[in-house]
């Protein structure tokens, strides 16, 4: 399972288990309401997908089953909740899902409140009503895994799953997660090995083997499981990302982005085609090319964020741009931006102030620098949630380090995790700028032995490229 998955997965688990009977033992509290022999098959292909974690040739699934019954309530539920919708037009879909579940039986309507809910952010009631669910189907593994806290469990957690349940192949893919984060990394790799094992022939296992191989620096071997998983059923554009991840690594930019664009070529959806869209932006940045390619590739995500009515990404997307154009000395255009990424949405997106400081200070213009920082700050404390702590960390530092005040900035920058590949950049350049060479080029070395690369992530791929540079600096 690529990493980049939403938050609302981990509550598909009571679905998968409502349309499959407990093995061993049929299950015959729980019946689809639609008499759609077309809608209840596209339903099962869906679920089907999600246990084998394709979320996105789920997601088609259930919207077929809805196009084939536009009554089948849960359908229209999960397809609201999987499909990449706009916030409006997801609550819209769901409040209707759920409105005709009720109609259908009473589990149906539970499993599409709860699902609702947890699409909505609602967790606490989604999780007593996924309680109530499952208190109704007490035999099967997938619901067994979800009480353990699916893909959020904990490492030990994972562990007593996969031991009391050794053949069931998800419990596999979370161990192997939570035993990477955990520091374990040799239980990390078995996990998603045997994964593989126990369900060679689905895309994901491979994808998931893959990722783990790449971040522990096995760059051949994960590259021949990502190239399997590209010829496995249902189709699985994430891997051609994971092998763009694993070109640029190795310094192979073009080749990156030719697998970007074959993950294109394989979208399920606009948004997931406008995601591989903007990671050719992050080749682009990680490469170091020159101004104009990078400003080309960000105005075509431009255009396509557009075209999707997606208001919140192209906000994003010029507030990059803006740093990219102030980077190059161009001072004229990167006002324009800042201005066109405020004025894109309603609601400024936390990354507008971020990349709008940015630029800011790459033009030196520390007073409007200073009030995208208080106007960052000010969204963080209204909704805490709502801003990374650590991008905040890390805005602050970076401004006090251009000022001439790198001590002040080595207090604030360790106090945010300094795993993060933004954070151990910032704290080189602290460093650096203190004279202290051994410790900024400790730091950045752990930046460049970083392999966990997402290319979607600007700020990421912009501080790998600075850690890059500076070791070529010293010649490492």
């Amino acid at each position: 399972m690529r990493t980049r998955f939403t938050r609302l997965v981990a509550a598909l688990a009571v679905f998968l288990f409502a349309s499959l009977p407990a093995r061993g033992q049929p299950d015959t509290s729980f019946k689809l309401s639609t008499t759609n022999t077309t809608a209840a098959a596209e339903f099962r292909a869906g679920m089907s997908d999600l246990q084998n974690v394709s979320f996105e040739s789920a997601a088609a699934h259930f919207k077929a089953a809805t196009n084939a019954d536009p009554n089948f309530g849960l359908a229209r539920v999960l397809y609201a909740s999987t499909y990449g919708l706009s916030p409006d037009a997801q609550k819209s879909e769901l409040a209707r899902g759920v409105a005709d579940a009720a109609h259908g039986t009473s589990n149906e309507l539970v499993l599409a409140r709860a699902y609702s809910e947890q699409a909505l952010g609602h967790t606490d009631s989604a999780n007593a009503l996924f309680r109530t669910a499952s208190q109704q189907m007490p035999t099967d593994q997938y619901l067994a895994w979800t009480a353990a806290g699916g893909f959020g469990t904990s490492v030990a957690a994972a562990h007593v799953f996969v031991a009391r349940y050794p053949t069931y192949p998800i419990g596999y893919n979370t161990l192997a997660y939570q035993a990477w984060f955990a520091g374990d990394r040799a239980a990390a790799l078995a996990a998603a090995k045997r994964q593989v094992e126990l369900l060679p022939n689905a895309p994901n296992p491979h994808d998931t083997y893959a990722e783990i191989l790449q971040w522990s620096g096995n760059f051949a071997e994960a590259a021949a499981h990502y190239k399997q998983a590209t010829t496995l059923s249902p189709r699985f554009p994430e891997a051609y990302a994971g092998l763009a991840e694993v070109a640029a690594l190795q310094g192979q930019y073009d080749q990156a982005r030719s697998y970007l664009n074959q993950a294109i070529a394989n979208a399920w959806t606009p948004q997931e085609k406008l995601g591989y869209m903007r990671q050719i932006v992050g080749t682009y940045a990680l490469q170091g090319a020159p101004a104009s390619d990078i400003t080309k590739a960000l105005e075509a995500a431009i255009a396509e964020s557009k075209a999707e009515g997606d208001a919140r990404t192209t906000a994003v997307l010029y507030s990059q741009l803006a740093a990219v154009q102030a980077n190059a000395g161009n001072a004229n255009a990167a006002h324009q931006s800042i201005a066109l990424a405020k004025a894109a949405s309603a609601n400024v997106p936390w990354n507008v102030h971020y990349y709008g400081a940015m630029a800011h200070g790459l033009m030196k213009h520390w007073t409007p620098a200073a009030q995208e920082l208080a106007a960052l700050k000010a969204q963080a404390a209204a909704d805490s949630t709502s801003v990374p702590k650590d991008m905040l960390i890390a805005l602050e530092g970076y401004q006090l380090t251009q000022q001439g005040k790198p001590a002040d900035a080595l207090k604030i920058l360790m106090t945010a995790d300094t795993t993060n590949v933004l954070v151990m950049n910032r704290i080189a350049e602290a460093h650096a700028a203190l004279g202290h060479t051994a410790e900024a080029a400790a730091w950045n070395n752990r930046v460049n032995a970083n392999y966990a690369l997402n290319l979607q992530d600007f700020s990421n791929v912009n501080s790998r490229r600075r850690a890059k540079i500076a070791a070529g600096r010293r010649g490492t």
